[in-house]
This record gives C-alpha cells, sequence and structure tokens, in this order.
C-alpha cells in the first residue's frame, strides 16, 4: 500500500484518505514487523473465539446483499 501495488482497491483508499487511522496503521506496520505480527495474532485469536450461530439460530444467505 505505501509503493502503491496494493491489491484491493478498497485498501488503497483507506490508506489514501487523509488523517485516517488506516493509514498510520499501515506506515507502522510497513516498518515494524513486530508490531504488525502481533497484532495479527491477537486479531487471530479474536476471531477464533467468535461463536456463529448454527442450527436455526443462524442463516446461510443465499445473497450475501439481502436476509433469505
Amino acid at each position: 500500500l505505501v509503493e502503491g501495488t496494493g491489491l484491493l482497491r478498497s485498501d488503497e483508499i483507506l490508506y489514501s484518505t487523509k488523517g485516517s487511522r488506516t493509514a498510520s496503521l499501515v506506515r507502522l506496520y510497513s516498518t515494524n514487523t513486530h508490531a504488525f505480527f502481533k497484532q495479527f495474532a491477537a486479531s487471530m485469536i479474536k476471531m477464533g473465539n467468535i461463536s456463529p450461530l448454527t442450527g436455526s439460530s443462524g442463516e446461510i444467505r443465499k445473497n450475501c446483499r439481502k436476509r433469505n
């Protein structure tokens, strides 16, 4: 992103928005791999602890943009 070669256009827009929190994080992580991997590990643990809804409590959408 710092070099303007981001994979997703949405990431580039978030990074290029002046004064955004995303931009400061991208700059930090681009120069500090320890900080990046520490936060990445914490985020993966947090995602792993999400309990998805199952059975009749959950819903698998046929179209992601609207409820069934």
